[in-house]
């Protein structure tokens, strides 16, 4: 049987792009025109630089596809353009075992690498660590030196020769140093009534300094007798309870020069009997300016700035103890212990230990502490630039995990592990050459990274004028024709005055809001080449390219059931300034009729 349907251009010529049955290719090309083009658009995507690749009615966009895609379209292998990724080491020190000098010792390796990254495509690299025996460590002891703390002082007074014979067992490089805080020297923190700043102790027989934030009273040092002499500076008292630990340990962190920091194991022990200020907590006195990080120190290493800068943020001390490798182990007693465990679980490589009501134990814990530290292994990406990530498989104990930082725990001197680096960039930076680190957290070993982009095809086609692009109108790249002005087209064969394609691309669109060739063809020289479908029976045509004979429903993924067949068609248009257009088909049923 025959039938006749009537239905409106605007509805029967809508074309789908793509069959929603085809699974999504690996490749995906994103207005794709150069060769560059094809590698931004994601890993998985190569170029072809055959000429004639593409037939008539094909944009260029369709040299750029998977490698198997392109093989199957009979692009050579050689004429595949897709550049991989690599990695190459620039310096690899051996691993030491032991070193009295950091300088001397490697635990880390390779120490310099060069990554050039493909986008879309992880570069893999492994990196070694191996704990070395007797590596020198800075000690800074940092202490609470409000009244409430008094008895604790007289038993760190005789830590000296303690201290130094303990890290000695561990180390032949130690060094610690001191400094003291209390708070701000502003009310409600401190009072400053002249009586009280004269004797800030309330006890009538004992006698009290006057009150400061902080002050570094010793920088690191190997002479017991001095570390002795300069803890036996005097109490003093404040008013509530909160204490300005973290000024202190910022300014302990950033004032390298003053406290002597070595490039060695940097520790701070933080002891005290309260809990602390954090950014906010300067409003009570009127303090709104948010600390900036820096260092404030005078040249009596006493922080007198401390009434112009709010107190730090948990962020931004962390922050600034991991940029300068500082490991915090926080010696606090019963009744604040939990509220350190909550801060060291934001602060990487810290440690939490109870101290004794006198601090009689502080000796113990601050071994048991470091060597916990030590024995953990964390590496940790560094100035890592945007659009770049990185990720750690960390292979500890016979055991494989995947994390953003590279862990391990339990880690015994003498003993190799090995990491795998997996550097991703998630498209071409505009910055083609770049550097970041992995840094060894307690230690001061690093990696430096330097980057690299494949975002360059370097086809060795390149021809100025060349004949195959109509005899010299434009130069050859991969395979693509770039016209000279005035120039258009696929193969530069179409001349436009004045470079203006507008009027030429006017003529392929029925009216300026519609796309060029109903977006299901090719523009040129003005007339529409329609594109030629992968299955020879799917036809698209018209003027426009606006019509087509698959968009039909289906049915058993069959145009229209399998059950008919587009006979031919008529489209009439209307001669208005608006036309409308309507279109006439005939349609014939699957059983042949004879009387048509």
């Amino acid at each position: 049987k025959m039938w006749l349907r009537v239905a409106w251009v605007a509805v029967l010529c809508l074309a789908s792009s793509a069959d929603a049955n085809v699974p999504a290719a690996k490749c995906v090309p994103k207005n794709v025109v150069t060769c560059s083009d094809c590698l931004a658009s994601g890993g998985y995507c190569a170029w072809c630089r055959t000429l004639n690749f593409t037939r008539d009615g094909e944009l260029d966009s369709v040299r750029c596809a998977s490698v198997e895609a392109l093989k199957a379209r009979g692009c050579e292998a050689n004429d595949i353009m897709n550049p991989m990724g690599s990695f190459s080491v620039l310096q690899n020190e051996p691993l030491t075992s032991t070193g009295m000098q950091s300088e001397t010792v490697v635990q880390l390796s390779p120490q310099k690498v060069h990554v050039k990254l493909r986008p879309g495509i992880p570069t893999k690299f492994d990196i070694k660590f191996k704990r070395a025996e007797g590596y020198p460590i800075d000690l800074y002891y940092l202490m609470d030196l409000s009244y409430s703390m008094n008895d604790d002082l007289e038993n760190v007074k005789k830590l000296g020769s303690q201290l130094l014979q303990s890290l000695g067992k561990i180390t032949k490089g130690e060094k610690p140093g001191f400094g003291a805080f209390v708070d701000k020297t502003v009310l409600p923190y401190v009072s400053t009534s002249p009586e009280h700043l004269e004797h800030p102790c309330t006890e009538k027989n004992v006698r009290c300094s006057r009150p400061f934030a902080y002050k570094h009273v010793l920088t690191l040092t190997d002479k017991s007798a001095i570390f002795e002499k300069k803890v036996g500076d005097q109490i003093i008292g404040n008013l509530d309870t909160p204490e300005g630990g973290f000024d202190a340990m910022l300014q302990a962190a950033v004032c390298g020069d003053k406290i002597g920091w070595r490039n060695n194991t940097r520790l701070l022990v933080f002891t005290s009997d309260a809990g602390f200020h954090f950014a906010g907590d300067g409003k009570l006195a009127g303090i709104v300016t948010p600390n900036d990080g820096n260092c404030h120190l005078d040249s009596d290493g006493e922080y007198k700035d401390n009434i112009h800068y709010d107190y730090p943020s948990v962020g931004q001390l962390a922050q600034k103890l991991s940029e300068n490798n500082i490991q915090p182990i926080f010696a606090v007693t019963k009744s604040v212990v939990n509220i350190y465990r909550e801060l060291s679980q934001l602060i990487p490589k810290s440690a939490v230990g109870e101290l004794s009501g006198d601090s009689s134990n502080v000796i113990q814990l601050i071994t048991s502490a470091y060597n916990n530290l030590s024995s953990k292994i964390i590496l940790e990406p560094s100035r890592v630039p945007e659009g770049v990530s990185v990720s750690f498989v960390s292979h500890c104990n016979n055991k494989e995990k995947e994390t953003q930082k590279g862990v391990c725990s339990e880690v015994k001197i003498g003993t190799e592990i090995l990491f795998t680096v997996a550097v991703l960039a998630k498209e071409c930076p505009k910055d083609t050459e770049v550097e970041f680190e992995i840094r060894s957290l307690g230690f001061q070993e690093k990696l430096s990274v330097k980057l690299s982009f494949e975002c360059q095809c370097n086809c060795n086609d390149s021809t100025k004028n060349a004949p195959y692009c109509s005899n010299g109108n434009g130069n050859l790249e991969c395979g693509v024709c770039s016209c000279h002005q005035d120039r258009i087209g696929r193969l530069c064969d179409c001349r436009a005055k004045g470079g203006d394609t507008i009027a030429l691309e006017a003529q392929c669109r029925p009216d300026n809001s519609s796309q060029l060739c109903s977006g299901q063809g090719d523009c040129v020289c003005g007339k529409c080449v329609c594109n030629v479908r992968a299955d020879p029976q799917e036809k698209v045509d018209g003027k426009y390219c606006h019509c087509n004979n698959f968009n039909c429903e289906r049915y058993d993924n069959k145009l229209c059931g399998g059950e008919m067949s587009l006979v031919s068609s008529i489209t009439l248009t209307h001669p208005d300034p608006s036309p409308a257009s309507i279109t006439l088909e005939w349609w014939q049923s699957g059983e042949t009729d004879t009387k048509g």
